[in-house]
């Protein structure tokens, strides 16, 4: 059996494990993801104490992030609770559109505050109205056909638009853009909110009878005395991180690069500015202008976030177990897998996610699970859309909630249904949502790039990033043979044609190392595929005061999921790669190297004309790269791009039988 396919063996048996400790066993999703995620990385090979170290840098890198989103939209859904926001918003809509049409009204009003909050705190904040709406008809409305829109709205929200934690994981695990994602999601939720709540409601709910004794709707229903809010400004502070989001998303379609209005709004429009803005805002919209006091909006803040610490702590070991399937290699074999099966990311994104929600009965952990198993197979496969890649996931990760699915006994308790009814009803319509779901992002597909097409070829938006040579200024390495340029024949000197001698190692300017540099019987040049030399890059910006590219400082950066790396350095900063030869340039350790190895990396770029440190006692990092055929690039000339994700090719002369070549590099912004 090769390692590859023990290690897609152990990956099966981990997600196997983690369905029947959770749905069988009953034990906490996050004690089952954390011993999971160890005994994963035990078995794949991985040293012990490197499988704690890469789960615990896998928790602290999602919930550097999700915490803070999780609990500055918490305190925002606190504050519309508390403020009667969430009541205002319901009443106005249900007025404009008429209680005929209530049932639809009730769908806009769920996804609408469903968007700052949890599926049960939505669920918690309108279900007073859905009680009351159905007594005021005196029978004429059927709780069914008002209750199914509401939950329906509140369920698509829940997992498909950013900024909800499972969504904004999904983002981050993809590298989606996170206002075009909320602009998808939007197009895909509304339609499927609309096909599992209104139009399956009014065709369920004549096929349901309920008990006219529900003890809920007769506590719930009762009418409050609060003064509420306005509805313009409380519509404004719910949307606000949305408008936010997508306002940084059209300025990056719309200016430059190097445009200060582009920076300003993508720093308002980042998830936890945006979020931040929005619940400074609710302070006075919500909070002082409905006379509350600042120790009574300090109690909301404190009060909320104690139900989100189960939340957090299982996203957190969900970004563990991503980790780990990563540095294992699992994530390697997964991807080379799907790649020469030729599998759809999409429809494999949702698959997986639908599976572990119908074993594990939790949208979170399905949505967690699978983007850490689907992200390295997207990364390495061409026409991959991140943002679609999120809506496919989330949609997987909300079909077919059954008796396992806390929300199906919330259901089930709060309109008195029997079994059989919530399985009609719930889980009926949390199925349309996931096969519709997915429906509508495949249409959606055909229009936003993902579906195969023709592609336009242009050097629009390519940018140079190869050295000059020029033997006045390019850096040649100590001992390395020296460069010269001669015109054999020359028009300017009166000769009929213009004709060129050039003299120079083969490890001048920007050139690529082939496995043969280093390696016995390794590669040469010639012999090294297109596949690692062509695709998405991602550049790393390290600071000018760092030489030394050990795994700490790797570390410090984004650059997990990425196939191929390039290192943005002082050397660039300063540059080097357009004079005389340097000695303290900055060069990637063999930790570093180590981990990128490990990790899947199948190409590793660098500013300065060698990777390795200079005088270094052995050649280390070309060994550990070059021995796991990772091609390495040398002398890039980086200064015309910024950190972030690009699209890169690179290609080397094709040299038959020699260790590198001199190549031409050029990268496209993602």
């Amino acid at each position: 059996m090769s390692p590859d396919t023990l290690l897609l063996l152990y990956a099966f048996l981990a997600v196997v494990a983690l369905i029947v400790l959770i749905a069988g066993f009953k034990l906490h999703p996050f004690i089952v993801l954390v011993a999971v995620s160890l005994g994963l990385g035990a078995v794949a090979g991985m040293p012990l104490t490197g499988v704690v170290k890469a789960f615990q840098d896998g928790v602290g890198g999602v919930l550097g992030f999700i915490a803070i989103v999780v609990a500055l939209g918490t305190m925002l859904g606190k504050m519309m609770a508390e403020s009667g926001g969430a009541t205002r918003i319901a009443t106005t809509l249900i007025a404009l559109i008429g209680e005929r049409r209530v049932h639809w009204a009730i769908m806009v009003v769920g996804f609408i505050v469903g968007i700052p909050v949890f599926f049960q705190v939505g669920f918690m904040l309108l279900i007073p109205l859905v009680f009351t709406i159905a007594r005021r008809s005196g029978g004429g409305l059927s709780l069914v056909k008002i209750a199914i829109p509401l939950v329906a709205g509140l369920s698509v929200v829940h997992g498909m638009v950013p900024p909800h934690p499972a969504a904004m994981l999904a983002v981050g695990a993809y590298h989606a853009d996170i206002g075009r994602t909320i602009a998808y999601a939007i197009l895909v939720g509304l339609p499927t909110a609309a096909l599992a709540g209104p139009i399956f409601a009014s065709w369920i709910a004549p096929r349901i009878q309920l008990s006219a004794d529900n003890p809920m709707a007769t506590q719930l229903s009762g009418e409050t005395s609060r003064e509420l809010p306005g509805f313009g400004l409380t519509l404004f502070t719910v949307l606000l991180p949305v408008i936010l989001m997508l306002a940084a998303s059209a300025a990056d379609v719309a200016l430059g690069t190097t445009s200060g209005l582009r920076s300003t709004f993508d720093f308002v429009g980042s998830p936890i500015v945006a979020l931040l803005i929005a619940l400074l805002f609710s302070f006075w919209s919500l909070g002082y202008k409905q006379h509350f006091t600042r120790d009574q909006i300090l109690k909301f803040a404190n009060d909320c976030l104690g139900p989100t610490a189960t939340i957090l702590l299982v996203i957190g070991a969900g970004g563990g177990f991503n980790r780990v399937l990563l540095e294992s290699g699992v994530g390697k074999a997964v991807a080379d897998l799907a790649l020469g099966s030729h599998a759809s990311p999409l429809l494999l994104a949702w698959t997986v996610a639908a599976l572990i929600r119908v074993a594990t009965g939790s949208a979170t952990v399905a949505m967690t699970t699978s983007a850490g198993i689907v992200a390295p197979i997207a990364a390495a496969t061409s026409g991959s859309n991140a943002e679609l890649l999120v809506l496919a996931t989330g949609a997987g990760s909300l079909v077919l909630s059954h008796v396992n699915d806390s929300g199906f006994w919330l259901i089930k308790e709060f309109f008195n249904m029997t079994v059989p009814q919530t399985l009609k009803t719930w889980t009926v319509a949390e199925t349309i949502i996931g096969v519709a779901g997915l429906g509508f992002t495949l249409l959606l597909s055909l229009v936003a790039g993902c579906a195969p097409r023709e592609p336009e070829l242009s050097a629009q938006g390519w940018i140079e990033v190869t050295a000059t040579l020029d033997p006045a200024r390019t850096p040649i390495y100590e001992g390395d043979a020296p460069m010269r340029f001669d015109f054999l024949k020359n028009m300017q000197q009166g000769d009929k044609l213009t004709l060129s001698a050039y003299s120079m190692g083969a490890h001048s300017g920007t050139h690529i190392d082939a496995p043969m540099h280093f390696i016995a019987n390794g590669a040469p040049i010639d012999q090294v595929a297109l596949e690692p030399l062509i695709g998405r890059a991602r550049v790393i910006a390290i600071s000018d005061s760092v030489q030394a590219i050990d795994a700490a400082e790797l570390n410090k950066h984004d650059w997990r999921g990425a196939q191929r790396v390039l290192f943005h350095t002082r050397s660039s900063l300063r540059g080097w790669m357009d004079s005389a030869f340097h000695k303290d340039f900055a060069y990637i350790a063999p930790d570093a190297a180590q981990l990128l190895a490990d990790a899947g990396v199948v190409l590793v770029g660098v500013d300065y004309i060698s990777a390795e440190q200079f005088g270094a006692a052995a050649p280390r990092t070309h060994q550990i790269l070059l021995g796991r055929g990772i091609p390495i690039v040398e002398g890039l000339d980086l200064r015309p791009v910024v950190a972030g994700d690009y699209d890169l090719i690179v290609l080397p002369l094709k040299v038959k039988g020699h260790e590198g070549a001199p190549a031409r590099a050029i990268v496209r912004k993602r």
